[in-house]
């Protein structure tokens, strides 16, 4: 309806409700929830800035007000520019759409010329992810197939269905989800086939909502007859029927790549009915997000599926017994998904866990930016260091600058510093360091999900590199703006512990702090965020407060120069 008209009427809604055969509050509650829906007539001309991480550091701020006063000379009926959370274009910062079109890396002028060409109804073509992509040479291990996609994991599957010969090769692999929680993929496959119920579904969460991680995207646009075929044999392993690949509204292309490729599996007979003429079935479809950061929490992204707001369960039960309509359910991430035909081709998992250095198993995908000087995404071994991802893959610093930190896991992990004192480490790794050791270089931490725990700190899929001349307390808070912003309010701690948080920032980076009262605040921050780690629903409010929290342990003397 809103793609037909350009927004939501109240007589749409209405008709809706009568469709539905469902009250008109629960059409409301939904419209009311997602920021991708819209209750007003749009303007002619909507453009949307990035303002997280780094397109904040390419100077976001600057190009939302110089772009604001063209908003000003057409008026808001014609133009309007707003700020939104991450767009997933970090390597292109500074991201921005117009009338949902991406355009990035260009100066405020050449977006006032499209501006002003799409008020004169000529748009101009935008920067598609697709030839962004054509530039890169990388061949990546993941693609078994070179691009051609066979589904011979599919094909050996049908001849002699072996559920627990796949779930043994993703243990042997020692294959994580690759979403941010690290879980292993093994247990969570065995939990959903020992399941009970009829009917089960597999649900691939590609809503890549966190700042300064894109790496899906390009997976899902360079390789989607991979996440494709891992869910097809999840499906088949865990006996469900149906699938869908729940992806973010700002990725058109991917949405679009992904229906092709099903409609290409389709055609051979990889997914459907009967597959490969075997008789086992497995459908497939895409599933557009509504919008919100929070729709990539599992719980709350089946709840968007379920037509309700994308609202955290609580927990348990667990997705893998009662997940989507109740029923057990199969959520893995786009790469836990497109690592499991290799997988299963190759060495029945040997060959993955084969992959890693330092006695770490296996690769995976980190997707870097900021302050480096070939942003992206790359395909890694699992046990390589910072420094290694740093100069060998991304070129080294943009400019020469010296490295001042990096966030590891975007704004969820804070940030960590170039030398990273002891003091905050887990004991355990301190206790393998030469005695007296006061610091530690991030350089040559090695990048494994298992290390970092033992560190006591979080590792992701997004990386942002901050040089020397940034400024801490300005881009501490531009993420906790993004945490406050993107809460769904549904827990107390997060609603309420996000704003306090923000407001605390807020008065720190305009000076209104002195010594004495700052210190108060720090003992505040500190009680905050143990309580949102604690208390919260879902994991958006458990990190909220990290960004200010890591700002005041690993930087104290950025934090001084703004209290006087």
């Amino acid at each position: 309806m809103q793609h037909d008209r350009g927004y939501l009427s109240q007589n749409d809604l209405k008709l809706l409700s009568e469709r539905l055969e469902v009250p008109l509050y629960r059409v409301n509650e939904v419209v009311s929830f997602y920021p991708h829906f819209r209750r007003q007539p749009p303007p002619q001309v909507r453009v949307q800035v990035c303002r997280d991480m780094s397109c904040h550091m390419a100077g976001a701020c600057e190009l939302r007000a110089a772009l604001g006063k063209i908003a000003d000379r057409f008026g808001e009926q014609q133009v309007h520019v707003e700020s939104v959370s991450c767009l997933g274009r970090c390597d292109r910062a500074p991201a921005v759409m117009i009338n949902e079109r991406p355009y990035m890396a260009r100066t405020a002028r050449q977006l006032e010329d499209v501006v002003e060409r799409c008020v004169d109804g000529h748009v101009p073509e935008p920067d598609f992810d697709i030839d962004h992509l054509a530039g890169q040479s990388q061949e990546w291990a993941i693609d078994v197939y070179r691009g051609d996609a066979r589904y011979d994991a599919v094909r050996e599957f049908v001849k002699s269905p072996e559920p627990r010969r796949v779930i043994e090769a993703l243990e042997q692999a020692g294959l994580l989800g690759m979403g941010g929680a690290g879980g292993r993929a093994y247990k969570k496959w065995t939990d959903v086939w020992q399941a009970g119920g009829a009917q089960k579904y597999v649900v691939c969460n590609a809503d890549e909502s966190e700042p300064g991680t894109f790496k899906d995207r390009e997976l899902l646009l360079r390789a989607p007859h991979l996440v494709l075929e891992g869910m097809i044999l999840g499906g088949l392993v865990v006996g469900a029927s149906k699938g869908y690949v729940y992806v973010r509204h700002e990725y058109p292309e991917q949405i679009a790549a992904v229906d092709q490729a099903i409609r290409a599996a389709e055609r051979i007979g990889a997914c459907g009915r009967s597959i490969f003429g075997s008789g086992h079935s497995f459908e497939l479809e895409t599933f557009t997000s509504p919008g919100g950061y929070i729709c990539g929490e599992q719980t709350a992204l089946i709840e968007a599926m379920e037509d309700k707001r994308a609202e955290p369960r609580n927990r348990p039960p667990e997705l893998q017994t009662n997940g989507l309509w109740d029923c057990p359910t199969l959520l893995n991430n786009v790469e836990t998904f497109a690592w499991v035909p290799s997988i299963v081709l190759k060495d029945q998992g040997r060959w993955f866990a084969e992959q890693g250095r330092e006695s770490c198993r296996g690769m995976r995908f980190f997707s870097v930016s900021g302050d480096v000087r070939r942003p992206g995404v790359y395909e890694v071994p699992n046990g390589i260091t910072f420094a290694t991802l740093l100069h060998e893959y991304c070129g080294g610093m943009r400019d020469g600058v010296a490295l001042k930190a990096a966030a590891l896991s975007g704004p969820s992990g804070g940030f960590v510093p170039a030398r990273i004192p002891t003091r905050y480490l887990g004991r355990r790794f301190v206790s393998q360091l030469p005695p007296g050791t006061e610091f530690v270089e991030l350089n040559d931490l090695v990048l494994d999900i298992a290390t970092f725990r033992n560190i006591g700190l979080m590792l992701g899929g997004g990386i942002v590199v901050y040089g020397e001349q940034r400024d801490l307390v300005d881009e501490a808070l531009a993420c906790l703006k993004f945490f406050r912003n993107e809460s769904c309010g549904k827990c107390v701690p997060c609603r309420i512990g996000s704003q306090k948080i923000v407001q605390i920032a807020t008065d720190l980076h305009e000076r209104r702090y002195d010594e004495a009262s700052f210190e108060s605040q720090t003992a505040l921050v500190n009680e905050l965020t143990q309580t949102m780690q604690t208390t919260s629903i879902c994991g958006l409010g458990m990190v909220a407060a990290n960004p200010f929290y890591g700002l005041l342990r690993f930087f104290p003397d950025e934090v001084k120069r703004y209290v006087p």
